[in-house]
């Protein structure tokens, strides 16, 4: 098994470790510094052939995980809720969404909305998030991303995440039933 970080062949120091155990093969860096970032690929070859595979380590974060239910509580808002993989705090974070216009045959989405959040960092290596849209239309679908940035650059863009708004009868029939409860 051979280990190769950008090309160069690896050999084992006091940071770095390279284990077997059975079928596995672990690569282990210890107290990661700027000069081990990079692209990583394992070698194995035996009388049947070899193989490759690749990895990156990157000290950026990584991409945001939703976390919110896709229907909101009200008509008018929608509160996003997500988690932020970052070793370094995190210097910024931006939460686009859109409308998406849909009827029977074609969807059209709309203009991104763009919302950059300071981030409340608590010396966590997971940071957790949430953000309430407002002023959003009644009854409708609307899509969202993510990206953040720490001191080595933004991450990939969120995966799309799709949510919907309530309709206003929604919010009157909660009010209804909530009113017939107290009395």
């Amino acid at each position: 098994m051979l280990w190769y970080q950008d090309s160069f062949l690896l050999d084992p120091t006091n940071r770095r470790s390279m284990d077997t155990r059975g079928n596995k093969h672990m690569l282990t860096i210890h107290n990661v510094q700027n000069s081990d970032f990079g692209n990583y690929s394992c070698v194995a070859e035996n009388s049947l052939g070899r193989a490759k595979k690749y990895i990156e380590l990157s000290g950026r974060p990584s991409p945001a995980q939703f976390h919110s239910a896709p229907f909101s509580r009200s008509h008018s808002s929608y509160k996003h809720s997500w988690q932020i993989e970052s070793y370094p705090p995190l210097e910024e974070v931006r939460l686009l969404y859109r409308k998406v216009m849909m009827n029977e045959t074609y969807q059209q989405p709309g203009k991104w909305h763009d919302v950059t959040l300071q981030p409340v960092n608590t010396g966590s290596f997971s940071h957790a998030m949430s953000y309430n849209i407002r002023h959003l239309h009644a009854n409708s679908v609307y899509e969202a991303i993510i990206q953040a940035k720490n001191r080595y650059g933004w991450n990939e863009v969120s995966d799309l995440y799709q949510f919907y708004t309530r309709g206003p009868e929604s919010d009157k029939t909660a009010i209804n039933k909530g009113s017939s409860e107290t009395s």
